[in-house]
Order: C-alpha cells, then structure tokens, then sequence
C-alpha cells in the first residue's frame, strides 16, 4: 500500500504544480496588463464563479450517474487535463493585441474559469473517489492519504511560489511581459498533464467498471436522493457553511495579496520571496501540524485552526502595512494554522457522507465528496468579489497613487475581513457539528458490512441463475 501512497501523492503533487500560477496573479494580470477595471474585473470573476458554483453543484450527480464501461472516475482523469490546458492558456492570453472591447476580453476570461473551475471540480471528485476506492473504510490510510495529499500540495506550492515570478521576469525581454505570463503558465501546466496520467494509471487497479443491468438499475440512486442527501444531511450542510466562509476568508486575501507587494510596500519582486518562505514553512508544518490535528480530533481542530487564522489576519492589519517581513511572518502563522484542518481533507465530507448512508441507507458517497468542491468555489466566488469590489470602493485603479487613507482601507480588506470571516466559522462549527471521529469509524464500519453483504446477495442470485 506505501508503493500506491506514493503513486497517490506523487499525482497530487504534479497537479497542484500545474494549477501554481491560475489564481495567484489572476486578477492583478486583469486590471494592469489586460487593462480591466477593477470592477468588471470583479463582476466577471463574480458570474464566472457563480456558473462554476452551479457546475460543481451538478459534478457529483453527473460522475455519479455516468456509468462509463471503464469506471466511474478513470475516464475523467484522461478527458479533464485537456480541458484544463485550454483554460488556463485563454486565462492569461493577451486578449489587448487583438483589439477586442473591454467587455469581451472580461468575458473571455469568464470562459476560461468556468472551464478551470469545471475542470478541478471533476479532478477534485476523480481525487476523492480514488482515495476512498484505495483505503475503504480503513480510516488510518484514508487519513495517510489526506495527510500526504496536504504534504504533496505544500511541497509543490513551495516550486510554484519561487519558481513564477522569477520565469515571467526571465522571459518577458524575449516574448514582452503580458505574453510572460502565459508562456510561464504552460509551462507550469504540464505538471497537470502527467499528475492526472499517472492519476488514471493508478485508477484502472481500483476504479473496476460498474455493471450497467438490471439489478444496478434497480439500487442505483436518483437525482432527487442526490439532492435530499444533501439537503437533508444536516452535518453535511454545517461543514460546507463553515468552510465555505474560510475560503471566502482565505480567497479575500488572494485576490489582493498581489497589489500588497506592488503598491503597499512597493517590492513586487519580494512576493516571490514572501511566497517562497510561506510555502517552505507550510511544508515543514505539514510534516508537524496535522499531527496536532489528530490528537485534537477533526472538529477541535477545525475551531483552533480557524481561531490562529484570525489572529494572523489581526496582526496584518494592524503591522502589515509597515513591515512586509511582520507580513510574510503572519502568513507563515496562519499556513501553519490550516494544516490542523486542511490536512484531513475530505474525510470531512467522507464523514458527513457516512453519516447520510449509515441513517438512510442511501449510498451518496460520491456525491458527498463532490460537496468538497463547493465550499471552495464559493470562497472563490465571494472571496474574490469582496477583495475586487473592496479595491474598487476604496478608489483602486491601475497606476493609483498611494495614499495614508489607501493604505488604511487596504489593510482594512487584506486582514479584518478575513479574521471576522474566520472567527464566525469557528462559532458555526463550535454549535452545529456533532460528528465525533468515533462516530465516523463506528459508520464507516457499518457501511462496510452492509456493502460487502450487498456484493454476497448479489453474487449468490447470479449463481442461482
């Protein structure tokens, strides 16, 4: 099992090196290369991802209900790496030299995240269902999974945050700045290519082709269970709350992080450096923290994590603006503070999925996996909104001088929305989440049995026919 761990994880890691560059410089590229307002920069970004939301809603019954020969999650794994090399060249094409409108050059980039956010939907589901596929209901592979899923991501941030800026800067007297961007992201891109070759490589040994006859027919579930199984999952419905509103934190400071190091402290550079160090220390805190996390229990650690993050967010309001090393030191802290929770991963929602099957009976696993998806796209939704809506309320635009009053209110969006956000997550989690880890096994168990007792009455009436 270690040999398909590391297949596992060496998959991950090459994925999130393709996917290094998508979000990070997104909305900077926009608004100063392709020369977008911050406005419509926000408003695109805003119905992109409110498409992408409903794409994702749609990505669990969809794998779900396929039934492809070849297994449930192994044709996604070959199809979805094309689609996410069309989107990721249209997202920093430079749309300028064709001279397009304003408007259709927002609009290309809402098509090329709605095949981004669409195409890591899929992955996200092909990921989860592999990793439920590979361990069972063994919850300590399932949680070596997560945690090396947590490593691999660390480690390939840290490439990807040293690695970005300084290829564009190397590039860009050879194909001009704004074209930079692109080549520097195709280049990262291929790491996706080859994760998800190795990724259904590894699928064909455990995603085995479902039967398409009668009996699957019979016992299949339909959309309306998809939808009820949510709906009335109320554990379900606390998780996504809580973490939809972290990613809404999380993507708050995303959106805007960039235009820190351009104009707050006037060192663009220094953000490949701040980046560097960042990521570098959540590797080490990923070997270390999810530890912690495991003694805590999943719930405990969620609520500490979430209480550190706003701390962090705190100290970068208040010391931020003056010091760009104070900043880089807080988000060092508030990396490290994710890896209490972000490192088991979807087991959140496995549990919530194990919960739903054990009191109704009703198999949405995969659908419950599918809901990992969702709390991240609404952070990208209103994170993003909020961080591009707040720049253009408080008077940002290409080129702006800067002002006392600027820096305060920018400050105000890079860390007090985020710690808020954050501590009312954690009050969500502390009232309404009442899954405990011995909970989970005692379900996970059950589910167990009553599968492999279903595969016995199966097997038992095709010999009797």
């Amino acid at each position: 099992m270690n040999k398909e761990v590391n297949k596992y994880t060496l998959a991950v890691f090459l994925q999130t090196i393709g996917t290094g560059m998508v979000m990070t410089y997104m909305n900077l590229f926009m608004t100063d290369y392709l020369l977008i307002t911050a406005a419509m920069v926000s408003t695109a970004l805003l119905i992109a991802k409110f498409i992408d939301l409903f794409v994702s809603l749609i990505a669990g019954p969809i794998v779900e209900r396929a039934n492809f020969k070849s297994g449930k999650y192994l044709p996604w794994l070959k199809i979805i790496k094309w689609v996410l090399g069309v989107s990721f060249f249209l997202t920093y094409l430079d749309t300028t030299k064709l001279g397009l409108p304003m408007s259709l050059r927002a609009a290309i980039i809402v098509v090329a995240y709605v095949g981004f956010g669409g195409g890591m939907s899929i992955l996200m589901i092909a990921r989860g269902g592999l990793l439920q596929l590979m361990s069972g209901p063994n919850m300590s592979i399932r949680t070596k999974l997560s945690s090396r899923t947590a490593q691999a991501t660390a480690c390939a941030t840290i490439i990807c945050s040293a690695a970005a800026l300084p290829i564009v800067t190397a590039i860009s007297p050879i194909v001009g700045e704004n074209n930079a961007y692109l080549v520097a992201c195709m280049l990262l891109f291929t790491g996706m290519f080859v994760g998800c070759i190795i990724m259904a490589a590894q699928a064909k040994k455990y995603d085995v082709p479902i039967s398409t006859g009668t009996d699957r027919e019979e016992t299949s579930v339909t959309m309306g269970d998809m939808v009820r199984s949510v709906a009335g999952n109320s554990q379900m419905l606390i998780v996504i709350l809580a973490m939809g509103i972290f990613y809404i934190a999380m993507n708050v400071f995303t959106a805007v992080q960039a235009y820190y190091f351009r104009y707050i402290v006037n060192d663009y550079m220094f953000m490949a450096t701040s980046m560097t160090i960042k990521t570098s220390f959540a590797f080490v805190a990923s070997l270390i923290v999810p530890a912690i996390g495991r003694k805590l229990g999943k719930k405990n650690a969620f609520i500490c994590g979430l209480i550190v993050y706003a701390i962090a967010h705190v100290g970068i309001m208040l010391f931020g603006a003056g010091s760009k090393i104070v900043f880089t030191l807080c988000t060092c802290i508030f990396t490290a503070a994710m890896y209490l929770f972000t490192s088991f991963g979807v087991n959140y929602f496995l549990d919530c999925g194990e919960y739903g099957y054990y009191k109704t009976g009703k198999d949405n696993r995969a659908v419950a996996m599918a809901m990992y998806n969702i709390p991240m796209k609404i952070g990208f939704m209103l994170g993003a909104a909020i961080g591009g809506y707040g720049l253009a309320i408080i008077g940002y635009e290409a080129g702006i001088v800067i002002t006392t009053k600027f820096i305060h209110d920018f400050m105000f969006i890079i860390g007090a929305i985020p710690a808020i956000l954050c501590v009312l997550a954690a009050l969500i989690l502390f009232f309404g989440y009442k899954i405990t880890d011995a909970d989970a096994v005692m379900y996970a168990t059950a589910n167990s049995e009553r599968d492999r007792a279903a595969r016995e009455a199966a097997a038992s009436a095709e010999e009797q026919e």
